[in-house]
């Protein structure tokens, strides 16, 4: 009997073990899947809101490119446009003494001496493209301080091309006893081929 007894006592401890075991791999079973379930809705929704934020940048690159497409497009007609203006103002190479009649009218009128000049034919220009040709002229004028000021103004404002100063040296004396002033400077425009 003993020995029944005990037969039975250990069934139902290792019963109730199987049980008891089988009650607590169901509770953590179900709080892991429910923290997982918890963690994969999480991770869901965090890739849901990263699809749309993905979606959004790409909306905004395509919006920066038709962007950035508009202004090269409108750049390039703006370069064009001042390409056909600047050569608008540009003669061809062979009309550089036109240049020079210019310069020596403005003189006159002005009441500049023009003392020497020299120049050469117009020669292609660094940095520039092949159809362009700078011409340099260099003058020694003579003359008031407001007039050399008004003849400099409007060498590079007043004979409607693009005209600069590429070099200027004030002779001394700075001003002689008629109140005269003399300068070495050196005019360059830009012709067509």
């Amino acid at each position: 009997m003993k020995t029944r007894m005990r037969s039975i006592a250990e069934r139902a401890i290792s019963y109730g073990l199987i049980v008891v075991g089988l009650i607590g791999f169901l509770y953590f079973y179900k709080i892991i899947f429910n923290s997982q379930k918890g963690e994969i809705e999480r991770m869901g929704q965090e890739l849901s809101s990263l699809l749309d934020a993905q979606t959004k940048a790409e909306e905004d690159v395509r919006s920066r490119q038709s962007q950035i497409e508009s202004v090269n497009i409108n750049l390039e007609k703006r370069r064009k446009e001042v390409q056909e203006k600047f050569e608008r103002l540009l003669e061809k190479a062979e009309n550089y003494t036109h240049f020079i009649e210019q310069v020596q009218r403005k003189a006159r009128a002005l009441e500049i001496l023009i003392l020497s000049s020299q120049y050469e034919p117009p020669a292609p220009a660094q940095n520039s493209p092949a159809d362009y040709l700078e011409f340099r002229f260099t003058l020694d004028v003579k003359g008031g301080y407001d007039k050399v000021k008004r003849f400099l103004w409007e060498m590079e404002n007043a004979l409607g091309r693009f005209v600069k100063i590429s070099k200027l040296v004030i002779k001394p004396p700075i001003c002689n006893a008629d109140g005269d002033m003399s300068l070495n400077l050196t005019l360059s425009t830009f012709f067509l081929r």
